[in-house]
């Protein structure tokens, strides 16, 4: 009964999905849900590539400002950067993926178009024609000093599946929402997300966003005390866009990944699904969490965030899957049971061009987190060579560092070079409980060894963690990069010329990366005695896990094949539904 349901819960959205343009996606690991922007129009999109291609506008690119006193004469254009205007454009004002930001005293003669951004409008600015903002960012490519469509993303098909139905108007706005929540997995099936979702803009530059979600777990209850339903509140209150503040508050009821930075959730979702192989271990998380943010500017944001959480460990059900149903999957493994407050800083700084396919531009990640627990509930399966014991007189506390440092450089007019440094876990205190613990091997980010081929966890063998392959290690270090040569094809039915193909071409290839990759990293208990690495030390190169390989990536569809080159290891071949990193 509860598959029949399910298929026809999932027709169901494929019928509506039909006639929307929306989706949401819904990021369990940090119990929020995040509404992903919907497309633009087609016809929207089509009018503002057939005003940029006009021979009558005046093209700019990047950041663009004219002062005061200055005037732009006809239609004028910029994309890909931040408008400021002081001055007289005699026209039309197009904006393409950027701010638009209207000083005292700037006139526009004409219309006032901005796709991809915002308007920030002064008092005694003056827009003589209509003032239209769509949020959604136009997905386009330079032909020239010309620009065209390209063709519809499918990864974005692959990551979420859901609707949305929306009221309101450009400054405030109401949806109910029915969609897929996270990823299929063992724990829950096929989490479905269901409820409203509001947005006001209550100032000029302040806005209030209300989320209150409910969500469903297919694969059935988890325990005798456990129900199939969870939630996911969240009010967040933010003013400004760049710079910008704001406070959050969260309640939630979800299941969480224990380790959730190895292949990215559609790619686990999808293999799950399919071939009943989850690579995710995950626990129960139900509480609350206040943040407080600040973004200096577009690349930049810190946050400071106080969390409190009931965690518990949670076994693996049965859900159904496409191929090797009557088989068993793995079982999850529990964790140290017990109520946690958290409190973290998270610093991001981002440069990239493009965040789901970037050429240039940094991608830095830190986050710290001191945790504590007065009624924590170790394991006692976990033996004293992986971990010292845990204190149960309330005094447990840790600490734990992540750092995740990316660079992309585009080496030649076909060839890019990417660059990752990734480091984390035990920086202080108390020994991590299990749910913290960290491994290292395939998929990703080794893609020529076996799944958590480092976990340091031979020496568990208690029954509770049979089969688990549980991830017991302290700390993981990793160094990646990749080369990638772009093969142009550019095969396309239907089109002619840029304009035509913007607006007509059915069917189009824009051709293949070949990538070549190189891996090698770590994963290690800290301490003294066999096994073990003193605090202050890293493992030595020799020590180290690496792997070379070649791929062929078309527009985040790849299949790469990876050797090991420190260990025995066959030779692995491996589909991925996205970028590696």
């Amino acid at each position: 009964m509860r598959s029949v349901a399910l298929g026809a819960l999932c027709l169901l959205g494929c019928a509506v999905a039909a006639a929307q343009d929306t989706a949401i996606v819904i990021q369990p690991e940090s119990a929020s849900a995040i509404v992903q922007p919907p497309e633009l129009p087609r016809a929207v999109a089509e009018e503002v590539v057939h005003r940029y291609n006009a021979a009558t506008t005046t093209r700019l690119v990047g950041r663009s400002w004219l002062p005061a006193g200055n005037a732009w004469r006809g239609d004028v254009a910029v994309r890909s950067g931040p408008v400021t205007l002081g001055g007289r454009v005699e026209g039309t004002l197009l904006v393409i993926n950027g701010d638009a930001v209207l000083e005292p005293g700037a006139v526009i003669a004409g219309d006032l178009i901005v796709v991809g951004g915002t308007v920030a409008r002064a008092a005694g600015a003056a827009v003589s024609g209509e003032v239209r903002v769509y949020q959604e960012p136009l997905a386009f490519r330079a032909k020239g000093d010309e620009i065209a469509l390209v063709p519809p993303d499918l990864r974005r098909w692959f990551r979420n599946l859901g609707v949305e139905k929306s009221w309101g108007t450009q400054d405030s706005r109401s949806s109910l929402t029915l969609a897929t929540g996270g990823t299929f997995n063992r724990v829950e099936g096929l989490p479905v997300v269901f409820g409203p979702l509001f947005d006001w803009k209550l100032h000029r530059n302040l806005r209030l966003r209300v989320d209150a979600l409910g969500v469903f777990r297919t694969a059935g209850q988890f325990t005798d005390k456990r129900s199939d339903l969870g939630y996911i509140f969240r009010a967040e209150l933010r003013s400004g866009e760049v710079p910008a503040y704001g406070v959050q508050f969260r309640a939630f009821d979800t299941v969480v990944p224990v380790e959730d930075w190895g292949l990215r959730n559609g790619e686990v979702g999808w293999s799950a699904f399919l071939f009943q192989r989850d690579y995710r271990d995950y626990y129960l998380s139900k509480g609350v969490a206040g943040r407080v943010f600040v973004q200096p500017e577009r690349a930049l944001q810190l946050e400071l965030e106080l969390r409190h959480d009931w965690q518990t460990s949670v076994g693996a059900r049965d859900p159904w899957t496409v191929f090797r149903n009557d088989q068993a999957w793995r079982p999850n493994p529990p964790i140290d049971d017990g109520h946690y407050t958290a409190l973290s800083g998270n610093v991001s700084f981002d440069t990239r061009n493009d965040r789901a396919d970037p050429t240039a531009g940094w991608w830095l990640r830190a986050r710290l987190e001191h945790s504590h627990s007065r009624d924590v509930a170790p394991q006692a399966g976990v033996p004293a060579a992986v971990r010292s014991p845990i204190a149960t007189d309330g005094t447990y506390a840790f600490s734990r560092l992540f750092l995740d440092f990316r660079r992309y450089m585009r080496v030649s007019p076909s060839g890019r070079v990417n660059l990752r440094l990734l480091a984390g876990g035990w920086v202080g205190g108390d020994a991590l409980p299990l749910q913290q613990r960290l491994s290292m091997g395939g998929p990703d980010p080794l893609a020529g060894y076996g799944f958590r081929h480092s976990a340091c966890n031979r020496d568990i063998v208690d029954p509770a963690f049979a089969g688990t392959l549980v991830a017991a290690c302290d700390r993981v270090i990793l160094a990646q990069a990749e080369y990638r040569g772009h093969i142009s094809l550019h095969w396309s039915y239907g089109s002619s010329t840029p304009e035509d193909e913007a607006v007509k071409s059915l069917f189009t290839l824009q051709g293949p990366d070949l990538v070549v990759l190189g891996d090698a990293g770590q994963a290690w208990l800290v301490g003294g005695g066999p096994g073990r690495l003193p605090a202050d030390r890293l493992p030595t190169l020799g020590s180290w896990l690496a792997d070379l390989g070649l791929g062929v990536d078309w527009g985040g569809l790849g299949l790469y094949v990876a050797k090991a080159v420190t260990a025995g290891e066959p030779l692995r071949f491996t589909l991925r539904l996205d970028h590696r990193f």
